[in-house]
Protein backbone atom coordinates (compact mmCIF):
# COMPACT_ATOMS: atom_id res chain seq x y z
CA UNK A 1 0.00 0.00 0.00
CA UNK A 2 2.83 2.33 0.30
CA UNK A 3 4.32 2.20 -2.22
CA UNK A 4 0.92 2.77 -4.18
CA UNK A 5 1.03 6.19 -2.84
CA UNK A 6 4.78 6.91 -4.34
CA UNK A 7 3.01 5.66 -7.22
CA UNK A 8 -0.09 8.32 -7.26
CA UNK A 9 2.93 10.89 -6.33
CA UNK A 10 4.87 10.00 -9.63
CA UNK A 11 1.42 10.43 -11.70
CA UNK A 12 0.54 13.46 -10.08
CA UNK A 13 3.69 14.97 -10.97
CA UNK A 14 3.56 13.63 -14.71
CA UNK A 15 0.19 15.15 -14.54
CA UNK A 16 1.14 18.15 -13.61
CA UNK A 17 4.05 18.71 -16.64
CA UNK A 18 1.47 17.05 -19.42
CA UNK A 19 -1.27 19.08 -18.34
CA UNK A 20 1.24 22.00 -17.72
CA UNK A 21 2.24 21.47 -20.92
CA UNK A 22 -0.75 20.58 -23.34
CA UNK A 23 -3.49 22.56 -21.77
CA UNK A 24 -1.82 25.60 -22.07
CA UNK A 25 -2.18 25.77 -25.18
CA UNK A 26 -5.23 28.59 -25.38
CA UNK A 27 -2.06 30.86 -23.77
CA UNK A 28 0.57 29.62 -26.68
CA UNK A 29 -2.63 30.33 -29.61
CA UNK A 30 -2.31 33.93 -28.62
CA UNK A 31 1.45 34.19 -28.44
CA UNK A 32 1.30 32.57 -31.97
CA UNK A 33 -1.51 35.16 -33.39
CA UNK A 34 1.31 38.06 -31.96
CA UNK A 35 4.25 36.57 -33.73
CA UNK A 36 3.81 35.02 -36.44
CA UNK A 37 0.29 37.31 -37.55
CA UNK A 38 -1.92 34.25 -38.32
CA UNK A 39 -5.71 34.46 -38.69
CA UNK A 40 -8.03 33.09 -35.78
CA UNK A 41 -9.31 29.74 -37.94
CA UNK A 42 -5.88 28.42 -38.36
CA UNK A 43 -4.28 29.43 -35.78
CA UNK A 44 -6.91 27.46 -34.02
CA UNK A 45 -5.22 24.52 -35.06
CA UNK A 46 -2.12 24.46 -32.49
CA UNK A 47 -4.49 24.49 -29.29
CA UNK A 48 -6.59 21.49 -30.71
CA UNK A 49 -4.01 19.44 -32.30
CA UNK A 50 -1.55 19.35 -29.15
CA UNK A 51 -4.32 18.57 -26.24
CA UNK A 52 -5.97 16.15 -29.20
CA UNK A 53 -3.06 14.65 -30.02
CA UNK A 54 -2.89 13.98 -26.43
CA UNK A 55 -5.42 11.55 -26.33
CA UNK A 56 -5.66 10.25 -29.68
CA UNK A 57 -2.15 8.08 -29.26
CA UNK A 58 -3.98 6.78 -26.07
CA UNK A 59 -4.82 3.52 -28.16
CA UNK A 60 -1.53 2.87 -29.11
CA UNK A 61 -0.29 3.70 -25.68
CA UNK A 62 -2.57 1.32 -24.25
CA UNK A 63 -1.04 -1.46 -26.38
CA UNK A 64 2.23 -0.50 -25.79
CA UNK A 65 1.92 -0.28 -22.34
CA UNK A 66 0.35 -4.01 -22.40
CA UNK A 67 3.69 -5.43 -24.27
CA UNK A 68 6.51 -2.81 -22.85
CA UNK A 69 5.20 -1.90 -19.19
CA UNK A 70 4.81 1.43 -17.82
CA UNK A 71 7.94 2.39 -16.93
CA UNK A 72 9.27 1.96 -20.73
CA UNK A 73 6.36 3.59 -22.12
CA UNK A 74 6.54 6.78 -19.80
CA UNK A 75 10.08 7.06 -20.19
CA UNK A 76 9.61 7.13 -24.08
CA UNK A 77 6.68 9.67 -23.64
CA UNK A 78 8.86 12.08 -22.14
CA UNK A 79 11.59 11.95 -24.49
CA UNK A 80 8.99 12.64 -27.36
CA UNK A 81 7.35 15.54 -25.71
CA UNK A 82 10.99 17.11 -25.13
CA UNK A 83 11.96 16.53 -28.82
CA UNK A 84 8.32 18.12 -30.13
CA UNK A 85 9.29 21.25 -28.00
CA UNK A 86 12.79 21.50 -29.07
CA UNK A 87 12.12 21.06 -32.23
CA UNK A 88 9.36 24.02 -32.24
CA UNK A 89 12.07 26.51 -31.67
CA UNK A 90 13.31 26.11 -35.19
CA UNK A 91 9.43 26.32 -36.71
CA UNK A 92 9.18 29.14 -39.48
CA UNK A 93 5.99 28.77 -40.09
CA UNK A 94 2.38 27.82 -38.38
CA UNK A 95 2.69 24.11 -40.66
CA UNK A 96 6.08 23.09 -38.68
CA UNK A 97 4.52 24.38 -35.49
CA UNK A 98 1.83 22.70 -35.66
CA UNK A 99 3.82 19.07 -36.89
CA UNK A 100 6.55 19.79 -33.51
CA UNK A 101 4.29 21.36 -30.89
CA UNK A 102 0.70 20.31 -32.23
CA UNK A 103 1.29 16.43 -33.09
CA UNK A 104 5.20 15.22 -31.87
CA UNK A 105 4.47 17.37 -28.47
CA UNK A 106 1.32 16.26 -28.30
CA UNK A 107 1.84 12.36 -28.89
CA UNK A 108 4.44 12.51 -26.14
CA UNK A 109 2.32 13.83 -23.48
CA UNK A 110 -0.39 11.72 -24.50
CA UNK A 111 2.09 8.24 -23.84
CA UNK A 112 2.59 9.42 -20.83
CA UNK A 113 -0.32 10.30 -19.78
CA UNK A 114 -1.92 7.01 -20.16
CA UNK A 115 0.82 4.69 -18.26
CA UNK A 116 0.14 6.78 -14.98
CA UNK A 117 -3.79 6.35 -15.67
CA UNK A 118 -3.32 2.75 -16.20
CA UNK A 119 -0.34 1.77 -12.92
CA UNK A 120 -2.26 3.84 -10.18
CA UNK A 121 -5.68 2.01 -10.65
CA UNK A 122 -3.93 -1.80 -10.69
CA UNK A 123 -1.58 -0.58 -7.34
CA UNK A 124 -5.13 -0.07 -5.78
CA UNK A 125 -6.73 -3.27 -7.52
CA UNK A 126 -9.91 -4.09 -4.68
CA UNK A 127 -8.80 -1.72 -2.47
CA UNK A 128 -11.87 -0.17 -0.83
CA UNK A 129 -9.91 3.98 -2.00
CA UNK A 130 -9.27 3.18 -5.78
CA UNK A 131 -11.46 5.80 -6.73
CA UNK A 132 -9.40 8.38 -4.34
CA UNK A 133 -5.95 7.21 -5.09
CA UNK A 134 -7.43 7.70 -9.19
CA UNK A 135 -8.09 11.10 -8.31
CA UNK A 136 -5.63 12.25 -6.40
CA UNK A 137 -3.28 11.50 -9.22
CA UNK A 138 -5.52 13.02 -11.72
CA UNK A 139 -5.56 16.36 -9.58
CA UNK A 140 -2.44 16.59 -11.02
CA UNK A 141 -3.71 17.63 -14.39
CA UNK A 142 -5.69 20.50 -12.36
CA UNK A 143 -2.51 21.48 -10.50
CA UNK A 144 -0.48 21.71 -14.06
CA UNK A 145 -3.54 23.85 -15.37
CA UNK A 146 -2.97 26.31 -12.38
CA UNK A 147 0.70 26.86 -12.50
CA UNK A 148 1.61 26.49 -16.01
CA UNK A 149 -0.63 29.45 -17.51
CA UNK A 150 0.88 32.31 -15.86
CA UNK A 151 4.54 30.28 -16.42
CA UNK A 152 4.14 29.73 -20.03
CA UNK A 153 3.63 33.90 -20.53
CA UNK A 154 6.15 34.68 -17.94
CA UNK A 155 8.49 32.63 -20.25
CA UNK A 156 7.39 33.63 -23.86
CA UNK A 157 7.86 37.49 -21.77
CA UNK A 158 10.98 37.11 -20.82
CA UNK A 159 13.01 34.98 -23.50
CA UNK A 160 10.23 35.02 -26.26
CA UNK A 161 8.31 32.47 -27.72
CA UNK A 162 11.40 30.18 -28.93
CA UNK A 163 12.76 30.40 -25.49
CA UNK A 164 9.83 29.42 -23.86
CA UNK A 165 9.57 26.04 -25.87
CA UNK A 166 13.34 25.69 -25.32
CA UNK A 167 13.02 25.58 -21.76
CA UNK A 168 9.39 23.65 -21.78
CA UNK A 169 11.43 20.79 -23.38
CA UNK A 170 14.00 20.77 -20.37
CA UNK A 171 11.16 20.28 -18.22
CA UNK A 172 9.28 17.94 -20.03
CA UNK A 173 12.33 15.48 -19.40
CA UNK A 174 11.17 15.56 -16.05
CA UNK A 175 8.67 13.14 -16.78
CA UNK A 176 11.11 10.18 -17.83
CA UNK A 177 12.85 10.48 -14.06
CA UNK A 178 9.50 10.04 -12.26
CA UNK A 179 8.15 7.58 -15.11
CA UNK A 180 10.81 5.52 -13.61
CA UNK A 181 8.84 4.92 -10.21
CA UNK A 182 5.95 3.00 -11.46
CA UNK A 183 7.46 -0.32 -10.94
CA UNK A 184 6.10 -3.29 -12.28
CA UNK A 185 4.12 -5.49 -9.65
CA UNK A 186 4.36 -9.11 -9.09
CA UNK A 187 2.68 -11.29 -12.12
CA UNK A 188 -0.82 -12.62 -12.01
CA UNK A 189 -0.47 -15.65 -11.07
CA UNK A 190 1.19 -14.64 -7.27
CA UNK A 191 -0.87 -11.44 -6.79
CA UNK A 192 -4.24 -13.40 -7.23
CA UNK A 193 -2.61 -15.98 -4.43
CA UNK A 194 -1.54 -13.27 -1.69
CA UNK A 195 -1.20 -15.98 0.97
CA UNK A 196 2.09 -17.62 -0.49
CA UNK A 197 4.86 -17.15 2.06
CA UNK A 198 7.13 -16.71 -0.68
CA UNK A 199 6.59 -14.32 -2.86
CA UNK A 200 9.64 -13.00 -5.59
CA UNK A 201 9.08 -9.12 -6.96
CA UNK A 202 9.94 -8.83 -10.59
CA UNK A 203 10.87 -5.99 -12.05
CA UNK A 204 10.41 -6.99 -15.37
CA UNK A 205 7.06 -6.45 -16.76
CA UNK A 206 4.55 -9.76 -18.07
CA UNK A 207 3.29 -8.82 -21.70
CA UNK A 208 -1.04 -8.59 -21.50
CA UNK A 209 -2.99 -9.84 -24.45
CA UNK A 210 -4.95 -6.91 -25.87
CA UNK A 211 -8.48 -8.04 -25.69
CA UNK A 212 -10.87 -6.05 -27.56
CA UNK A 213 -14.16 -7.58 -27.95
CA UNK A 214 -15.86 -4.51 -25.94
CA UNK A 215 -16.00 -2.91 -29.18
CA UNK A 216 -19.22 -5.31 -29.22
CA UNK A 217 -20.61 -3.27 -26.68
CA UNK A 218 -23.59 -1.01 -27.39
CA UNK A 219 -23.34 0.98 -23.92
CA UNK A 220 -19.74 1.71 -24.59
CA UNK A 221 -19.98 3.57 -27.90
CA UNK A 222 -22.77 5.37 -25.94
CA UNK A 223 -19.47 6.70 -22.93
CA UNK A 224 -17.27 6.87 -26.61
CA UNK A 225 -19.87 9.58 -28.15
CA UNK A 226 -20.68 11.31 -25.28
CA UNK A 227 -16.46 12.30 -24.53
CA UNK A 228 -16.58 12.98 -28.08
CA UNK A 229 -19.43 15.73 -27.53
CA UNK A 230 -18.06 17.20 -24.53
CA UNK A 231 -14.50 17.54 -25.37
CA UNK A 232 -15.96 19.33 -28.75
CA UNK A 233 -17.50 21.77 -26.24
CA UNK A 234 -14.74 21.91 -23.87
CA UNK A 235 -12.41 22.68 -26.57
CA UNK A 236 -13.75 25.45 -27.55
CA UNK A 237 -13.72 27.18 -24.38
CA UNK A 238 -10.01 26.16 -23.94
CA UNK A 239 -9.43 27.56 -27.36
CA UNK A 240 -10.90 30.56 -27.10
CA UNK A 241 -11.16 32.08 -23.64
CA UNK A 242 -8.10 33.76 -23.60
CA UNK A 243 -8.62 35.23 -26.84
CA UNK A 244 -12.92 36.52 -26.04
CA UNK A 245 -11.10 37.97 -22.96
CA UNK A 246 -8.51 40.06 -24.47
CA UNK A 247 -10.52 40.83 -27.42
CA UNK A 248 -14.00 40.81 -26.54
CA UNK A 249 -13.93 41.70 -23.26
CA UNK A 250 -11.49 44.21 -23.23
CA UNK A 251 -9.34 42.45 -20.39
CA UNK A 252 -5.35 42.23 -20.21
CA UNK A 253 -3.67 39.41 -21.33
CA UNK A 254 -2.11 38.78 -17.86
CA UNK A 255 -5.63 38.64 -16.47
CA UNK A 256 -6.86 36.66 -19.14
CA UNK A 257 -4.30 33.97 -18.89
CA UNK A 258 -5.12 34.12 -15.43
CA UNK A 259 -8.65 32.69 -15.81
CA UNK A 260 -6.76 28.96 -17.04
CA UNK A 261 -5.39 28.67 -13.75
CA UNK A 262 -8.60 29.33 -12.15
CA UNK A 263 -10.06 26.37 -14.00
CA UNK A 264 -7.05 24.19 -12.85
CA UNK A 265 -7.49 24.64 -9.29
CA UNK A 266 -10.89 24.12 -9.69
CA UNK A 267 -10.33 20.87 -11.53
CA UNK A 268 -8.06 19.92 -8.80
CA UNK A 269 -10.30 20.23 -6.03
CA UNK A 270 -13.19 18.83 -8.40
CA UNK A 271 -11.03 15.22 -9.05
CA UNK A 272 -10.12 14.62 -5.67
CA UNK A 273 -13.68 15.04 -4.04
CA UNK A 274 -15.16 13.34 -6.94
CA UNK A 275 -12.77 10.45 -5.95
CA UNK A 276 -13.83 10.78 -2.50
CA UNK A 277 -17.35 10.46 -3.20
CA UNK A 278 -17.32 7.60 -5.92
CA UNK A 279 -15.64 5.57 -2.94
CA UNK A 280 -18.81 5.38 -1.06
CA UNK A 281 -20.71 3.76 -3.84
CA UNK A 282 -21.02 1.05 -1.44
CA UNK A 283 -23.13 3.07 0.91
CA UNK A 284 -25.41 4.18 -1.37
CA UNK A 285 -26.02 3.82 -5.13
CA UNK A 286 -26.37 7.71 -5.52
CA UNK A 287 -22.29 8.23 -5.35
CA UNK A 288 -21.40 5.87 -8.07
CA UNK A 289 -19.32 7.53 -10.42
CA UNK A 290 -21.90 7.42 -13.51
CA UNK A 291 -24.28 9.95 -11.29
CA UNK A 292 -21.54 11.90 -10.55
CA UNK A 293 -20.94 12.10 -14.19
CA UNK A 294 -24.14 12.70 -15.57
CA UNK A 295 -24.16 15.88 -13.40
CA UNK A 296 -21.32 17.53 -13.63
CA UNK A 297 -21.46 17.46 -17.15
CA UNK A 298 -24.57 18.99 -17.01
CA UNK A 299 -23.43 21.76 -14.44
CA UNK A 300 -20.92 22.14 -17.51
CA UNK A 301 -23.39 22.61 -20.33
CA UNK A 302 -25.33 25.12 -18.44
CA UNK A 303 -22.51 27.19 -16.80
CA UNK A 304 -21.16 27.77 -20.48
CA UNK A 305 -24.57 29.22 -21.64
CA UNK A 306 -24.12 31.82 -18.68
CA UNK A 307 -21.05 33.13 -21.03
CA UNK A 308 -23.79 35.15 -23.30
CA UNK A 309 -24.29 37.38 -20.73
CA UNK A 310 -21.00 38.93 -20.82
CA UNK A 311 -20.95 39.45 -17.07
CA UNK A 312 -17.24 40.59 -16.93
CA UNK A 313 -13.77 39.65 -15.46
CA UNK A 314 -15.88 38.39 -12.65
CA UNK A 315 -18.04 36.51 -14.27
CA UNK A 316 -15.86 35.11 -16.22
CA UNK A 317 -13.81 33.70 -13.41
CA UNK A 318 -16.95 32.27 -11.74
CA UNK A 319 -17.65 30.32 -14.92
CA UNK A 320 -13.89 29.34 -15.01
CA UNK A 321 -14.96 27.71 -11.31
CA UNK A 322 -17.91 25.52 -12.70
CA UNK A 323 -16.36 25.27 -15.73
CA UNK A 324 -13.55 23.77 -14.06
CA UNK A 325 -15.48 21.41 -11.99
CA UNK A 326 -16.82 19.96 -14.97
CA UNK A 327 -13.90 19.37 -16.28
CA UNK A 328 -12.70 17.33 -13.36
CA UNK A 329 -15.36 14.56 -14.64
CA UNK A 330 -14.06 14.50 -17.57
CA UNK A 331 -10.54 13.63 -17.06
CA UNK A 332 -10.54 12.25 -13.06
CA UNK A 333 -11.34 9.34 -11.60
CA UNK A 334 -14.84 9.34 -12.77
CA UNK A 335 -14.51 6.72 -16.55
CA UNK A 336 -12.01 4.79 -15.20
CA UNK A 337 -14.27 3.71 -12.64
CA UNK A 338 -17.26 3.36 -14.86
CA UNK A 339 -15.03 1.47 -17.54
CA UNK A 340 -13.82 -0.74 -14.72
CA UNK A 341 -17.95 -1.51 -13.63
CA UNK A 342 -18.29 -2.56 -16.95
CA UNK A 343 -15.44 -4.46 -18.37
CA UNK A 344 -13.42 -5.25 -15.23
CA UNK A 345 -10.21 -4.22 -13.40
CA UNK A 346 -7.77 -5.85 -15.71
CA UNK A 347 -9.61 -5.08 -18.78
CA UNK A 348 -9.23 -0.90 -18.71
CA UNK A 349 -6.10 -0.24 -20.92
CA UNK A 350 -8.35 -0.64 -24.25
CA UNK A 351 -11.68 0.62 -23.55
CA UNK A 352 -9.86 3.60 -21.73
CA UNK A 353 -7.57 4.52 -24.25
CA UNK A 354 -10.58 4.08 -27.12
CA UNK A 355 -12.73 6.52 -25.36
CA UNK A 356 -9.68 9.15 -25.08
CA UNK A 357 -9.08 9.06 -28.37
CA UNK A 358 -12.91 9.95 -28.90
CA UNK A 359 -12.40 12.52 -26.66
CA UNK A 360 -9.15 13.59 -28.95
CA UNK A 361 -11.41 13.56 -31.85
CA UNK A 362 -13.68 16.22 -30.14
CA UNK A 363 -11.13 18.37 -28.85
CA UNK A 364 -9.60 18.54 -32.87
CA UNK A 365 -12.48 19.53 -33.96
CA UNK A 366 -14.09 22.40 -31.42
CA UNK A 367 -11.58 24.78 -31.30
CA UNK A 368 -11.08 25.19 -35.65
CA UNK A 369 -14.74 24.98 -35.63
CA UNK A 370 -15.34 28.08 -33.35
CA UNK A 371 -12.53 29.84 -35.04
CA UNK A 372 -14.11 29.44 -38.26
CA UNK A 373 -17.38 30.47 -37.09
CA UNK A 374 -15.99 33.35 -35.29
CA UNK A 375 -14.45 35.17 -38.40
CA UNK A 376 -17.61 34.52 -40.54
CA UNK A 377 -19.91 36.06 -37.63
CA UNK A 378 -17.30 38.05 -35.66
CA UNK A 379 -19.10 37.50 -32.32
CA UNK A 380 -18.19 34.58 -29.46
CA UNK A 381 -21.58 33.84 -28.60
CA UNK A 382 -22.69 31.44 -31.56
CA UNK A 383 -19.29 29.42 -30.76
CA UNK A 384 -20.42 29.38 -26.90
CA UNK A 385 -23.82 28.51 -27.65
CA UNK A 386 -22.35 25.53 -29.71
CA UNK A 387 -19.95 24.14 -26.62
CA UNK A 388 -23.04 24.68 -24.44
CA UNK A 389 -25.52 22.64 -26.50
CA UNK A 390 -22.50 19.96 -26.92
CA UNK A 391 -21.80 19.75 -23.58
CA UNK A 392 -25.30 18.79 -22.80
CA UNK A 393 -26.04 16.65 -25.32
CA UNK A 394 -23.18 14.21 -23.89
CA UNK A 395 -24.76 14.61 -20.16
CA UNK A 396 -28.65 13.46 -21.84
CA UNK A 397 -27.08 10.33 -23.85
CA UNK A 398 -25.22 8.42 -20.67
CA UNK A 399 -28.80 8.11 -19.59
CA UNK A 400 -29.13 5.06 -21.37
CA UNK A 401 -25.61 3.66 -19.76
CA UNK A 402 -26.84 4.67 -16.91
CA UNK A 403 -30.10 2.52 -16.45
CA UNK A 404 -27.59 -0.56 -17.10
CA UNK A 405 -24.72 0.12 -14.44
CA UNK A 406 -27.39 1.55 -11.77
CA UNK A 407 -29.86 -1.73 -11.97
CA UNK A 408 -29.19 -4.55 -9.72
CA UNK A 409 -26.36 -6.68 -10.72
CA UNK A 410 -27.46 -10.48 -11.72
CA UNK A 411 -25.98 -13.11 -9.60
CA UNK A 412 -23.10 -14.85 -11.32
CA UNK A 413 -22.31 -18.06 -11.76
CA UNK A 414 -18.62 -18.01 -11.85
CA UNK A 415 -16.89 -18.35 -8.18
CA UNK A 416 -13.61 -17.90 -6.67
CA UNK A 417 -12.52 -20.86 -4.08
CA UNK A 418 -9.85 -19.17 -1.78
CA UNK A 419 -7.69 -21.43 -0.61
CA UNK A 420 -4.65 -20.59 0.90
CA UNK A 421 -1.12 -22.35 -0.92
CA UNK A 422 2.05 -22.85 0.92
CA UNK A 423 5.09 -21.95 -1.03
CA UNK A 424 6.50 -25.56 -2.87
CA UNK A 425 9.42 -26.75 -0.78
CA UNK A 426 9.66 -30.23 -2.65
CA UNK A 427 8.64 -31.93 -5.71
CA UNK A 428 5.27 -31.74 -5.16
CA UNK A 429 3.60 -29.26 -7.86
CA UNK A 430 1.64 -26.28 -7.47
CA UNK A 431 -1.42 -27.98 -9.01
CA UNK A 432 -0.90 -31.53 -6.43
CA UNK A 433 -1.05 -29.12 -3.51
CA UNK A 434 -4.28 -27.15 -4.68
CA UNK A 435 -5.99 -30.24 -5.37
CA UNK A 436 -5.21 -31.56 -1.83
CA UNK A 437 -6.25 -28.31 -0.25
CA UNK A 438 -9.57 -28.67 -2.73
CA UNK A 439 -10.07 -32.46 -1.19
CA UNK A 440 -9.56 -30.77 2.72
CA UNK A 441 -12.37 -28.26 2.13
CA UNK A 442 -14.58 -30.64 0.71
CA UNK A 443 -14.22 -33.21 3.28
CA UNK A 444 -14.37 -30.64 6.40
CA UNK A 445 -17.92 -29.32 4.31
CA UNK A 446 -19.51 -32.68 4.10
CA UNK A 447 -18.23 -33.93 8.25
CA UNK A 448 -20.33 -30.62 8.57
CA UNK A 449 -23.24 -31.41 6.52
CA UNK A 450 -23.27 -34.69 8.57
CA UNK A 451 -22.90 -33.35 11.70
CA UNK A 452 -26.22 -30.86 10.62
CA UNK A 453 -28.17 -34.28 10.07
CA UNK A 454 -28.42 -33.27 6.14
CA UNK A 455 -26.50 -36.23 5.33
CA UNK A 456 -26.40 -40.15 6.30
CA UNK A 457 -23.47 -40.96 4.00
CA UNK A 458 -20.45 -38.12 2.98
CA UNK A 459 -21.12 -40.10 -0.94
CA UNK A 460 -24.37 -39.53 -0.67
CA UNK A 461 -23.65 -35.82 -0.95
CA UNK A 462 -23.89 -33.86 -4.26
CA UNK A 463 -20.66 -32.17 -3.40
CA UNK A 464 -18.69 -35.21 -2.81
CA UNK A 465 -20.56 -36.87 -6.13
CA UNK A 466 -19.16 -34.19 -8.02
CA UNK A 467 -16.15 -32.93 -6.27
CA UNK A 468 -14.00 -35.72 -6.21
CA UNK A 469 -10.04 -34.60 -6.08
CA UNK A 470 -9.06 -38.03 -8.07
CA UNK A 471 -11.53 -37.47 -11.10
CA UNK A 472 -10.71 -33.37 -10.72
CA UNK A 473 -6.99 -32.03 -12.12
CA UNK A 474 -7.24 -28.65 -10.83
CA UNK A 475 -9.24 -26.20 -8.82
CA UNK A 476 -10.37 -24.14 -11.46
CA UNK A 477 -12.69 -27.17 -12.84
CA UNK A 478 -13.60 -27.75 -9.08
CA UNK A 479 -15.31 -23.90 -9.35
CA UNK A 480 -17.08 -24.63 -12.09
CA UNK A 481 -18.91 -27.84 -10.94
CA UNK A 482 -19.66 -26.31 -7.79
CA UNK A 483 -20.67 -23.04 -9.50
CA UNK A 484 -23.25 -25.41 -11.38
CA UNK A 485 -24.23 -27.52 -7.90
CA UNK A 486 -24.29 -24.61 -5.62
CA UNK A 487 -27.83 -24.33 -5.22
CA UNK A 488 -28.26 -27.80 -3.78
CA UNK A 489 -26.07 -26.85 -0.88
CA UNK A 490 -27.84 -25.28 2.60
CA UNK A 491 -27.29 -21.55 2.60
CA UNK A 492 -24.76 -21.87 5.40
CA UNK A 493 -22.39 -23.93 3.22
CA UNK A 494 -23.30 -21.37 -0.04
CA UNK A 495 -21.79 -18.40 2.03
CA UNK A 496 -18.58 -19.95 2.30
CA UNK A 497 -18.11 -19.77 -1.46
CA UNK A 498 -17.43 -16.25 -2.40
CA UNK A 499 -19.09 -15.18 -5.76
CA UNK A 500 -16.73 -12.01 -6.27
CA UNK A 501 -16.61 -11.63 -10.67
CA UNK A 502 -19.41 -9.49 -12.56
CA UNK A 503 -19.88 -10.98 -15.32
CA UNK A 504 -19.45 -8.22 -18.65
CA UNK A 505 -23.31 -10.00 -20.02
CA UNK A 506 -25.08 -7.14 -17.45
CA UNK A 507 -24.18 -4.77 -20.45
CA UNK A 508 -25.67 -6.38 -23.65
CA UNK A 509 -24.28 -6.49 -27.07
CA UNK A 510 -26.08 -4.28 -29.62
Amino acid sequence: MFYGWIVVLAAAIIRILVYGISYTSGVVYVVILENFKTGAAETSWISSLITAMTFLVTPLAGVLVNRFGWRIVTFGGGILTCAGLLLSTVSTNLAMLCLFYGIVTGAGCGVAYMSGSLAVPKYFQHKKIQNLAVGVASAGGGVGSFLFPPIVRYLDNEYGWKGMFMIQGGIALHICAFGLLYRPLPNRDENENPTKKVRRQSSVHVPEPNDWTFLRSAVFHFVSVNNFLFSFGASIIYGHLAAYAQFHLQINKNDAAFLYSVIGISITIAKITQGLVADFHTVHPIFKAINQYILFYTIGGIATAFLLLDAGYAGLVIYCIFFGTSMGANGGSLIPAILMEMFGQNKLSLPYGVVLAEMAIGQTLGAPAAGWMYEKLKNYHYPFIMASVSMLLSALIMIYPRRYLMRPHRENNSIVIDIEVPAVENDKSLEEIEATEATSFIDEKNTNLIQDGLITDPYDSIVSNILKADDIKDVGDQGEALAENTYLMPDDDKNVISNRRRSTDDFPNM
